[in-house]
C-alpha cells in the first residue's frame, strides 16, 4: 500500500537547520564541562567518546521534538492514486457465528471483525458499508469513505444476534441487497461488490432459495467474493447471557445434546463462483485483500476524502528515550 507522509505545519522543519550549530555548541560545551570536572577530581576523562554520544542522541532528542511538532502523518490514499471502489460488507450475525471452542477463544464473527478492519485498512480509497443478516437482513452502516465512523459501526454496531432472529436467509439478504441497489432510494447503486463472512451453516430451504436469486444478481453484475469462516472441525455454540456474552462451560444444545457446527464451503464457493466473484478462507487473508486490490478503479473525476493517519506519538517516545538516556549519561 503506498503512503506518503506531510505536515500539518510544515514550516517548522526550518528550524532543523538551526539544529546543527546547537548541537556543535552542546559537543563543545559538554567537553568544557568535562574537562573542569577532570581538573577538579583529577580522574581521567573520555572526553571525545561521551561529548560524541551526548552530541546525537541530543540532535535525535531535539529533532524528534521537532518533527513532532511539525505534525507528521501518512496519507493513505494520495491524489495520484485517484482510484476506488464500493464495497458491501454482508455479515452473518447468526449464532453459528459464534461458535467456539470456550469464552477465550476468538469466535468466527470476531475473526471476521479483524479481516474486515484491515480490509478498511488496506483499501483506504474505497466506500464501505456493512448489512448484517439471518433470517433477515439490515443494513448496518450507510456507504462511507470516513475510517472513524466504519471502524465504530465495526467494534460496536456487529455483533451476534444483532438482528435477533435465528436461521441464515441468504438469499434474503441478496433480495434485499438488490432492493437498495435498483430501488428508490437507491442506497447501494454503486455497489459492485459484496464480501460476505459466513459459515455456510445453512439449511436445505435456505440454499435452494439461492437458485432463485443467484440469476437476479447476475443480470445485477454484483459480485459475490465469500470469506469462508471456521474449519472442518465440529465446534460448539456458546450459549450468550442477556448481555450476549459468552456463558462459560454452557453451549447450545439440540435433542439434550451439545450442538456441533462447521464451515460448509459448498455454497460460499458456489455463489462467489457463478457471479464471477472468488471464495477466500479466512486463513487466506492476504490473497483476499491482494484480490479486492484488483478491484480498485479510476474514479470518474470525483476524489474521495483524504485519509491520513497521525504518527506523532512514535516521535514522542523517541524523544522520551533520548531525554532518560542523556540524564542517564550525565549521572554516569
Amino acid at each position: 500500500m503506498t503512503m506518503n507522509i506531510s505536515f500539518q505545519n510544515p514550516h517548522l522543519l526550518v528550524l532543523l537547520l538551526v539544529l546543527v550549530p546547537v548541537i556543535y555548541f552542546i559537543h563543545k560545551g559538554y567537553q568544557v564541562r568535562q574537562r573542569s570536572l577532570h581538573d577538579f577530581t583529577g580522574e581521567p576523562v573520555n572526553l571525545s567518546g561521551r561529548s560524541i554520544w551526548v552530541s546525537i542522541i541530543s540532535l535525535i532528542f531535539l529533532a524528534s521534538l521537532l518533527l513532532q511538532a511539525a505534525g507528521p502523518r501518512r496519507i493513505l490514499n494520495p491524489a495520484e492514486e485517484n482510484l476506488t471502489a464500493n464495497i458491501l460488507f454482508l455479515i452473518d450475525v447468526s449464532r453459528s457465528m459464534a461458535a467456539a471452542m470456550d469464552c477465550d477463544t476468538s469466535t468466527r464473527l470476531d475473526r471476521a471483525r479483524e479481516i474486515m478492519a484491515n480490509i478498511l485498512s488496506d483499501l483506504p480509497a474505497a466506500k464501505f458499508a456493512f448489512s448484517g443478516f439471518s433470517s433477515l437482513t439490515f443494513a448496518l452502516s450507510e456507504m462511507s469513505y470516513d475510517r472513524q465512523y466504519l471502524m465504530d459501526v465495526l467494534e460496536n454496531g456487529i455483533f451476534i444476534e444483532v438482528i435477533p432472529i435465528p436461521g441464515s436467509d441468504l438469499a434474503n439478504a441478496l433480495h434485499v441487497i438488490l432492493e437498495k441497489k435498483h430501488g428508490q432510494p437507491p442506497v447501494y447503486a454503486d455497489v459492485d461488490y459484496v464480501v460476505l463472512f459466513s459459515d455456510g451453516d445453512f439449511t436445505t430451504q435456505d440454499v435452494e432459495a439461492l437458485d432463485l436469486v443467484i440469476p437476479l444478481v447476475q443480470e445485477s453484475k454484483l459480485e459475490i467474493i465469500s470469506v469462508g469462516m471456521g474449519s472442518d472441525e465440529a465446534v460448539p455454540i456458546p450459549t450468550l447471557d442477556e448481555n450476549r456474552q459468552c456463558i462459560e462451560g454452557q453451549y447450545e444444545r439440540a435433542e439434550g445434546k451439545e450442538f456441533y457446527t462447521n464451515l460448509v464451503e459448498g455454497p460460499l464457493n458456489s455463489i462467489a463462483e457463478v457471479t464471477g466473484g472468488a471464495y477466500f478462507h479466512e486463513d487466506q487473508e492476504n490473497e483476499l485483500l491482494s484480490f479486492l486490490n484488483t478491484k480498485l478503479k479510476p474514479l470518474a473525476g470525483i476524489q474521495p476524502p483524504e485519509q491520513t493517519e497521525e504518527f506523532g506519538q512514535v516521535l514522542l517516545l523517541i524523544s522520551t528515550l533520548s531525554f532518560l538516556i542523556l540524564v542517564l549519561i550525565r549521572r554516569l
